[in-house]
């Protein structure tokens, strides 16, 4: 049984998937099994994923695309190691990045998922992400900040917790994971560059971003909900410019705005308590001045 395994699902990404694949096979980690998932891919995708020899390599093969949930939930059912690490099929992954991650895991058995720092551009700037789980609570009140094809999750909290990916939020399954799962299970990112992060017009966030935008709102929205709070349309406006560091602090209604809103949310985290008060002002201090993470 490997220790590791990488769920790998593909659908139309014939230009980067031999790298996306080598650097899972070449990591200096060796003990691991790479599901692929081909989703009914038009572009030659998957007669790259029947020419691998590899014999860690599982294949699937879809004849229609059934979409990356039915996919990602299908490798986590395949899936036999101790660890259950997520790869995307456009991205590339440091050659050491499984071995840093399961060495954290292994030093670390109270946190349930891990993520990394990661870059969009080979030359850098190195982009990280919060470290600690009370932060990553925090700021996911405003958006996903795991890394998705960076994350490593351990096989017995996915047992325990009955993590599986939800059909109803498409195209932001992962930020509705991690914001359910905020309150059950224990968060990481590790401040290392462990992935690229490829960013291109054929990629979901700029295919779908309507439909992303709209699921979104409802992760926010439920996650409110927990400290009493329902969103008129121009409130949840104001969200939203808070979570894109969209404040324009020199406009006195934009800033005026902001500051109440964000004082809403601290009152009524002072009642349910569902955050931690001093990093909950941090975080959305942050937002109005503009100084993101």
């Amino acid at each position: 049984m490997p220790r590791i395994s990488v769920i790998m699902p593909v659908y139309n990404n014939a230009m980067y998937l031999q790298e996306a694949i080598n650097t899972i096979l070449w990591q200096t980690f060796s003990d691991l099994e790479l599901i692929i998932i081909d989703d009914g891919s038009t572009d030659g995708s998957a007669g790259i994923i029947h020419e691998i020899q590899d014999t860690r390599v599982k294949k699937i093969f879809h004849s229609v695309n059934l979409g990356i949930v039915a996919s990602l939930n299908q490798g986590l059912d395949w899936s036999q190691g101790e660890y259950i690490a997520r790869m995307d099929s456009d991205d590339a992954s440091a050659l050491n990045r499984l071995e840093v991650q399961a060495y954290f895991m292994d030093q670390n058995p109270h946190i349930d998922i891990c993520g990394t720092g990661y870059t969009t551009n080979y030359l850098g700037p190195v982009k990280l992400n919060p470290m600690h789980h009370e932060e990553i609570k925090v700021w996911l009140l405003f958006h996903s900040c795991l890394l998705h094809p960076s994350v490593m999750m351990r096989r017995s909290s996915i047992e325990r917790l009955g993590i599986r990916y939800d059909y109803n939020y498409p195209h932001a399954e992962d930020y509705e994971l991690w914001s359910r799962l905020s309150s059950s299970a224990q968060f990481a990112n590790l401040p290392h560059n462990l992935l690229f992060y490829r960013t291109h017009e054929g990629q979901i966030s700029n295919k779908h971003r309507l439909v992303q935008d709209s699921t979104a709102r409802r992760i926010r929205q439920r996650q409110l909900s927990q400290l009493g709070i329902q969103c008129s349309e121009h409130e949840y406006d104001i969200l939203v410019k808070l979570a894109e560091f969209r404040i324009v602090a020199e406009d006195i209604e934009d800033y005026r705005n902001a500051t109440g809103f964000a004082n809403w949310i601290l009152d009524q985290n002072r009642i349910y308590r569902v955050y931690d008060q001093d990093i909950l002002n941090m975080a959305l201090s942050r937002c109005i001045s503009r100084a993101p993470y």
